[in-house]
Formats: structure tokens, C-alpha cells, sequence
């Protein structure tokens, strides 16, 4: 804790310090484990690999213990490094990487330059010698998964897995091919990176179900919404809706699928007992669409957007706020516009803009800058 005596560099010089103990912690750390993998300890205890023993031993995530057993064996022929270890002079994860370009191949001297690169130029080096064996990217290809893990109500999903290189930057490439695709938001900002990205992989997936149909005609399923009836008069735009077998969802959601769904809606009581059922609402009928996608030229109606990606038309006027499927409350958008900016941002059509050339209004109500 800093005191009105403390200056700025003692503190780093602190920190710095406490960085030199640590390292000084790790060989000792090492050493020990040297010792205990040559009694066979690991084994003896019934664990599978010295890293499974040090992660369960040590209480470490696996990831920490497998980097700490690496460097406890690549450290055997690098006594120097070792010895630095030792003494405090460099970090441990300085020691990690500058071990790896030794065991990777590297030349001595683009080792001893090493010490003037951050980590990040380091681990580039290293991945640019390592010498990769059959035995290498079939495991790799062994430990392929891809998660998807859904939160308890289903309202968002986590992503996270490993690839092998060729089939990771093939899914990378993609991304950002069709991420590119996409325009900027009415405003005139750019969503991320990461969000761009995340609204391709979706595409990706919606073309594969839907047969990479782009003609707008496809038929929807019919989608059935229980609404919690205790939500369903709220005026703060919640809503207590949740798909059959599915997530609970939000305004935005339900709108996008009156907008293009055949929904029915049944509405339930806090026991989940059946209050009433809804008549069934039908998606906008097929002639429609294909009349609809003609007169506007078989492109998105967005301002500047001349888009044909996964046409789709949309209600002027929302179903849920008593919009029909009459052609002049209809427009052609593409997914990018019809799914991203209207139905998960919260954006609407100016009515008043002219057909060929929509413009939006932002969520409050105004036109954007």
C-alpha cells in the first residue's frame, strides 16, 4: 500500500523486486520437482503424467502445471538459463520462452538476441523453428473439440476450442471474408472485430440449415412462444417469452421472429398452466416474397446497401405493433440489415424514407448522425 513517504519508483522498483523473488521461487519449485519426477513419485501416486500430479498437488490450473514440468525438463540442459532462474535475474516466463528457442533449434545467437525482444517476439521465433513430427499433428488432430456451452436459460452461448493449424485458419478466413461483407451500422460505426466475426460464424450456420437459400422464399417453421402472462402487459419492454424446447427470449428476438416466423403463441400462468392459446400466424406467403424481392430489384433496400446476401423482407410497421403482410409495409433487407442492425440492435425504418432508399432510426427514436 503506497504511504504519502512512497514514491512512484519505489513502488515499481517493488514490484520489480517481488517479480525476482518469484523467479527465485520457481527454481526451487523446479528443482524439487526434478527430484520427485526422478523417484517417480507422480507415478507411484497413481497419477498419469508428472503435470496431472503438480496440478492436483499444488492446487495449479492445468495449463500453469504442464508449463512448470516443460520447463523443469528443458531446463536440464540449460544450466545457465537455469542459474539465472535461480538467482532472480530474469522471470520465469522469460526462462519459459528463452528455453523453448533453445530446445526449438535455434541459433545461439538469435538466442543471446533474444533477451532484447518481449515474450510475444520470442514465442514467434519459437514457433518459426519448432520442427513439427507425424507424431506432433496427429496429436493435434487427436485433441481437436469445439464447445458450445449454453448458459442455464439459454439466453447466450459460449464458444471455445482447438483446431489444427491448417483447419483453424481456414475457419479464420472465412470469418473474416464473410465478416467483411458486412457494412457498417446506419450511424456509421464499425462493431468489432470480434463482433463482426461472431455475426459471420451465425451466417455461416444459417446458410448451411437453410441450403444457402438467398431468394428469400423459404418457409419458416412454425415456432411456438409461451409468454409468461404476469410479463405479457408489461410497457418496459421485457418480456417472459420462451421458445418451445428453447431459450428464454427478449423483445428484440420476439419481434424477429413475428417478423418471419409461423409462430403460436400460448400463454401460461407462473405454475405453467395453459391461460390461453393464440391462433397461429403465418409466415408472409411465398408469392408475396417473390413479388415483394422483384419490386425491389433483388437487393436490400438499405440506404447505399445493394447487397443480395440471404434477402429477406421485413415490416415497415412491426407485427407486434399491429404491422400487416400489405406489400407496402414490406421492404427487401439483407441478413446483415434485417438480423444485426434491425432485430439485435434495435434500429427501425423511417417509415418516410423513400422505398429504394431506407434509412433508419436509431433506438430512441432519432435518425442517426
Amino acid at each position: 500500500m503506497r504511504t504519502a513517504e512512497t514514491t512512484i519508483d519505489q513502488l515499481e522498483q517493488l514490484l520489480i523486486n517481488d517479480e525476482a523473488h518469484i523467479a527465485r521461487l520457481r527454481a526451487r519449485q523446479i528443482a524439487t520437482l526434478r527430484a520427485l519426477d526422478l523417484a517417480q513419485v507422480p507415478l507411484a501416486d497413481g497419477s498419469r503424467t508428472p503435470a496431472e500430479w503438480a496440478a492436483a498437488r499444488m492446487d495449479l490450473s492445468p495449463d500453469t502445471a504442464q508449463k512448470l514440468v516443460q520447463t523443469t525438463h528443458l531446463l536440464q540442459d540449460q544450466a545457465g538459463l537455469a542459474e539465472e532462474l535461480r538467482k532472480g535475474t530474469v522471470s520465469f516466463d522469460r526462462v519459459v520462452e528463452e528455453a523453448r528457442l533453445v530446445a526449438a533449434g535455434a541459433d545461439p545467437d538469435l538466442v543471446a538476441r533474444s533477451r532484447g525482444w518481449d515474450l510475444a517476439g520470442i514465442r514467434r521465433q519459437v514457433a518459426h523453428h519448432r520442427r513439427i513430427s507425424r507424431q506432433d499433428e496427429q496429436q493435434t488432430y487427436r485433441e481437436r473439440f469445439l464447445a458450445i456451452q449454453p448458459a442455464l436459460d439459454q439466453t447466450s452461448y459460449k464458444l471455445w476450442g482447438l483446431l489444427p493449424g491448417t483447419d483453424g485458419r481456414v475457419l479464420e478466413q472465412a470469418l473474416q471474408e464473410r465478416a467483411d461483407r458486412f457494412p457498417a451500422m446506419p450511424d456509421g460505426r464499425c462493431c468489432a472485430r470480434t463482433q463482426r466475426q461472431a455475426d459471420a460464424l451465425v451466417a455461416l450456420a444459417q446458410d448451411s440449415l437453410d441450403g444457402n437459400q438467398t431468394d428469400g422464399t423459404t418457409t419458416a417453421p412454425i415456432v411456438s412462444i409461451f409468454v409468461d402472462a404476469e410479463l405479457a402487459g408489461r410497457t418496459n419492454g421485457e418480456t417472459g417469452a420462451t421458445i418451445d424446447t428453447g431459450p428464454r427470449i427478449g423483445p428484440l428476438t420476439l419481434e424477429e421472429i413475428l417478423c418471419d416466423g409461423s409462430v403460436e403463441i400460448l400463454i401460461t400462468a407462473a405454475d405453467g398452466t395453459p391461460l390461453s392459446v393464440g391462433p397461429t400466424t403465418r409466415t408472409i406467403p411465398r408469392k408475396l416474397r417473390r413479388f415483394i424481392l422483384h419490386r425491389d430489384g433483388g437487393a436490400c433496400t438499405a440506404d447505399g446497401c445493394r447487397s443480395r446476401y440471404r434477402l429477406q423482407p421485413h415490416h415497415i410497421i412491426p407485427r407486434s405493433q399491429g404491422g400487416t403482410h400489405d406489400p407496402d409495409n414490406l421492404t427487401t433487407l439483407c441478413w446483415f440489415h434485417h438480423h444485426v442492425v434491425i432485430h439485435r440492435n434495435g434500429y427501425h425504418i423511417n417509415p418516410n424514407s423513400p422505398p429504394q432508399r431506407r434509412r433508419f432510426l436509431t433506438p430512441d427514436g432519432r435518425s442517426p448522425p
